[in-house]
């Protein structure tokens, strides 16, 4: 394993009704509130309702951010940064998914630097990959936020990312910094009952490619990490099929609302280090055709596992046995390897999600575009490390 110094201050609270408590949660840190949430769904089904009178009813001040969108937005973010400095703004609560979290955190820390917030995301990308040279577009603090989830896939409630979208430049970066990460995180699985179940699917396939991400890894002696990683895997294999069948399963929606906070937290993280690569390549498919983030791991995660098993073939082999549970007999590792893809292939399949490029509206003409971006601050992976070319054959086997 690898040396780690973990800390997660993110106050975590579970349970039917914990709305309850946003007033108590809120008002240490001002009365007046920015509400970041989606569009028609929240207030459809009376969650929207139900928020605003537990905080109206503790002297809160709302003000709306209505709009929040499936790979969030900058101009929204720039819009919530506008209103918090004109409205002296003291908290910001996102409700939703990932999205809603994401721009939360980015309006949050946008509001206290004094620059286009688009350049703390450049930054941090240059930073990553070229780790040399001087960046001052990192920012040292936040306004507090907290998130009430409606919906189990990102974990962005519970961890320091913050993902943005430039629907101008067709580009998608992300932010990595603790100031980031929210003062408390509210998960009540009554409130994502009403999630049509398309975005139920698309969650489970995220929350997976999660756990993947960070499972196939080239360290070694990370045995307690990889049974952790595959109990959250066959818990939420399990719990999304009971899920897709009932959406109201309180239980099943529990499992799922816990291993996606875990799936992308810190904690999830320690000793090994995961690349990331099929993220950042869903992340240019996205970025330029707006396909949900979801559906488009789905995509590319099988693409990438066919294309870099062969270099990691014990623990492929591994995967397909503990969380797929198949038998070993005389198979060899490759073999093991190709049975584990295949059932998570028909697994996705079964959540009814389209698992190529053009059955998900994304036309082939958009791969060397992608692989391009995906690979301009260098190359991809640690199993395998990926060019421009490879990025292009991956994505042109799901086509």
């Amino acid at each position: 394993m690898e040396n780690y110094d973990y800390l997660n201050p993110v106050r975590l609270l579970y349970g039917k009704g914990q709305i309850a408590n946003l007033g108590k949660l809120i008002l240490p840190y001002g009365k007046k509130v920015l509400l970041v949430y989606g569009q028609k769904h929240l207030k459809e089904t009376g969650v929207y309702s139900r928020i605003t009178n537990t905080l109206k009813s503790s002297g809160i001040t709302i003000v709306d951010l209505e709009g929040v969108h499936s790979n969030p937005r900058l101009h929204l973010v720039k819009k919530g940064i506008q209103i918090c400095r004109d409205e002296n703004i003291d908290f910001i609560l996102a409700v939703g998914g990932g999205s809603s979290s994401d721009s939360a955190k980015a309006i949050g820390i946008g509001t206290k630097v004094n620059y286009d917030i688009w350049q703390a995301y450049e930054d941090f990308h240059s930073l990553m990959h070229m780790n040399e040279g001087q960046f001052p577009h990192v920012p040292t603090q936040s306004l507090p936020i907290g998130v009430v989830m409606t919906k189990a896939a990102t974990g962005s409630e519970f961890d320091y990312t913050a993902v943005l979208s430039n629907r101008d430049t067709k580009e998608k970066l992300m932010v990595i910094n603790k100031v980031l990460y929210p003062k408390f995180a509210i998960q009540d699985p009554t409130l994502t009952f009403t999630l049509p179940k398309e975005q139920i699917a698309f969650g489970i396939a995220d929350i997976m490619t999660h756990y993947m991400e960070q499972y196939f890894v080239v360290q070694e002696n990370t045995l307690i990490l990889d049974r952790t990683k595959e109990a959250g895997l066959k818990t939420v294999i399990e719990a999304g099929k009971a899920v897709m069948a009932n959406p109201q399963d309180y239980v099943a929606q529990s499992y799922l609302l816990y291993c996606a906070a875990w799936a992308c937290s810190d904690q999830s993280m320690t000793g090994a280090l995961g690349a990331w690569a099929s993220h950042q390549i869903e992340h240019e498919i996205s970025a330029i055709t707006d396909l949900n983030h979801g559906h488009g791991m789905a995509i590319v995660y099988l693409g990438w596992m066919k294309y870099v098993h062969e270099s990691l073939l014990h623990k492929f082999a591994r995967f397909a046995e503990k969380v797929w549970s198949i038998k070993r007999g005389g198979k060899s590792d490759s073999q093991m390897a190709a049975e584990g893809i295949e059932k998570t292939t028909e697994f996705w399949k079964s959540l009814g999600i389209t698992l190529n490029l053009s059955d998900a509206g994304v036309d082939e003409s958009v791969i060397p575009e992608a692989a391009k971006q995906a690979v301009r601050f260098g190359p991809l992976g640690f199993i395998k490390q990926l060019t421009e070319d490879d990025v292009v054959k991956i994505l042109e086997s799901v086509k």
